[in-house]
């Protein structure tokens, strides 16, 4: 891979794995587009999970349930011939334009990476995906409440659950990273957005949809906005205002 990486390892179980995650040189490798991207020096191991972890996409009106080894590019082929009008399939040629990488980048390591300027991660946030994920044993849990340790195995959303989704993006490019994604859906009797770009973390808000108005959208952009920087892309205020521009716009259209 590069030079400091001395060996690959591959455990036979998914614990195995666990246990040698643990070492703070290590590090999990499976489709390997983001390790070949970074290229950080102080990984000197990594452990291939390819073995462990599935790599088929379930997708129907009921349930998508996605193995963390799916490739982006596999979930394309699939899901298009079912339901080309998803909005994850958008998503994903927005946050990966490579067929050739798509090919490589697996679910569970867009995850895993936790880019906040994916429009993937902002999807999956907005739906609030059900991960599946292995510690000692397996447990489920939202993508939202996931604090980032375990093994991602299996990846689930649920169409029937929400009534609407939108997303809104503002970049220098339609090709070029994002530096403001806004993504929303309407459940039940609440409106909930995913906030991400060129930020710290992704931020999820929610608010009754008898209480939507444009003040709500720019008390979201306020909160938001404190995990963003000035930068060579723009002020703080000026990513404030497209912030506020994006959720009001994705609340008006849901």
């Amino acid at each position: 891979m590069w030079y400091s990486i001395k060996t690959v390892e591959k455990p036979s179980t998914l614990k195995e794995a666990v246990v040698s995650l643990k070492n703070i040189d290590t590090t999990l490798f499976s489709g390997g587009s983001y390790l070949v991207a970074d290229k950080n020096p102080n990984i000197q191991s990594l452990i291939d999970i390819n073995d462990l972890v599935g790599d088929g996409v379930i997708a129907s009106i009921d349930g998508v349930h996605i193995d963390a080894g799916a490739t982006l590019q596999t979930f394309l082929d699939i899901v298009y011939s079912i339901n080309p009008e998803c909005r994850l399939l958008k998503g994903i040629k927005l946050s990966c334009p490579s067929k050739q990488i798509r090919n490589q980048r697996t679910f569970g390591g867009e995850i895993g990476k936790g880019r906040p300027n994916s429009e993937v991660m902002l999807f999956l946030h907005a739906v609030n995906a059900d991960l599946t994920v292995f510690t000692d044993t397996e447990r489920s849990v939202s993508i939202r409440d996931w604090d980032g340790s375990g093994i991602v195995t299996k990846i689930s959303y649920f169409p029937k659950r929400i009534s609407g989704i939108e997303l809104e993006r503002f970049s220098l490019l339609e090709s070029a990273p994002a530096i403001v994604i806004v993504s929303g859906v309407k459940r039940k009797n609440q409106f909930e957005f995913s906030v991400g770009g060129t930020t710290n973390k992704i931020q999820s808000f929610t608010c009754l949809i008898e209480d939507w108005s444009a003040e709500i959208s720019k008390e979201f952009a306020g909160n938001a906005v404190k995990e963003f920087s000035a930068d060579h892309l723009g002020s703080l205020d000026y990513k404030e205002n497209l912030i506020a521009t994006a959720v009001n716009r994705v609340g008006d259209a849901l």
